[in-house]
């Protein structure tokens, strides 16, 4: 057998070891024995053998009847397993735009639950409750119904000397589940065959140094060729760059970003600044009325008077016209 030393770590792994702790690793919450035994094609004897050897070095742990890694020991095996030629991608998760839906999706609960191998939930979502959906997961994804979209989480981490091969297999993957639930639901998502599927997250070591070089040589883009006929442009010419960690805080910064794209507000420090002008402006109006109450004001007192004036001038001649006719 061929012999890995681990990265700054004393520990040899034969290829067996890797093979059965690479499987613990994607999987952290643990599987069985007859399990690995499916996943990495060594014999019962093998598996309990390397299993126990495994525990012995104080990497894993059987809480019977699974083996999964040691708690605080999960650093320490991706050292194992890490080597200069490695590259490693979780953490995908994936927005499956429904172009057309079937006439039962907004009540698709029944059909959700029937399906076989899935664990059906529902999820009050947002404040109150108030974004609901159902969720549906199994050892390798978790799927998040909308009313407009699927959410796509996949649980596994894929491994490759080459990021080519990393990308290949991980889009194949959920193009497979999208077949699967296309399948089992009786109707076509996509009638033309492409999904309209965005990448929102994920998580890799090494690959996006190769990507950034890669895309640098074809432009912004390159193509993931899964089989004859299914073939991925994927394009990093959109500058997302942000990410929330629930659908519609996603979608609400995905709609900033495209409405400067597309739109070209003002920045907010020219907002800002327009803002103040505005202030200003307004603060010199109010002046103004208030100037001209003032004024008005003024005017007013000054009739007010000639008005008293006029009628003490009108009194007096009165009286003076009285005088003159009491002498005649």
């Amino acid at each position: 057998m061929c012999k890995v030393k681990g990265v700054q770590s004393g520990i040899i792994l034969n290829e067996n070891d890797r093979i059965i702790l690479q499987n613990l690793y994607m999987n952290r919450e643990g599987l069985r024995a007859v399990t690995l035994k499916k996943l990495t094609g060594l014999s019962t004897r093998t598996i309990y053998k390397r299993l126990n050897i495994l525990r012995n070095k104080g990497l894993i742990e059987n809480i019977f009847p699974i083996w999964k890694i040691v708690n605080g020991r999960v650093e320490k095996c991706a050292k194992l397993l890490r080597n200069d030629n490695i590259f490693e991608l979780h953490n995908l998760s994936y927005v499956l735009k429904l172009i057309r839906k079937p006439s039962w999706w907004n009540k698709r609960k029944p059909r959700l639950r029937r399906l076989r191998g899935w664990q059906f939930k529902e999820v009050g979502f947002g404040k109150k409750g108030t974004n609901p959906f159902e969720q549906l997961i199994n050892e390798n994804f978790v799927i998040q119904t909308y009313p407009e979209s699927i959410i796509i989480i996949s649980r596994k981490r894929y491994y490759s000397n080459s990021p080519y091969e990393v990308i290949t297999e991980a889009i194949g993957d959920v193009l497979d589940l999208i077949d699967y639930l296309e399948e089992r639901f009786k109707f076509k998502f996509f009638p033309s065959g492409i999904p309209s599927l965005e990448l929102r997250s994920n998580d890799f070591n090494r690959l996006n140094d190769y990507l950034a070089e890669y895309c640098k040589k074809e432009g912004r883009k390159f193509l993931v060729e899964l089989d004859k006929n299914r073939k991925v442009w994927v394009d990093y010419s959109e500058p997302f760059g942000k990410e929330a960690n629930y659908p519609e805080g996603q979608e609400i910064l995905e709609k900033v970003t495209k409405d400067f794209l597309l739109n070209k507000p003002m920045l907010n420090s020219e907002l800002q600044s327009r803002i103040s002008e505005m202030v200003k402006i307004q603060e010199n109006l109010v002046r103004v009325q208030q100037m001209h109450s003032q004024n008005i004001i003024k005017h007013q007192r000054v009739l007010d008077e000639m008005l008293i004036t006029l009628k003490k001038i009108q009194k007096s001649l009165e009286k003076g016209f009285n005088k003159e006719n009491e002498k005649n």
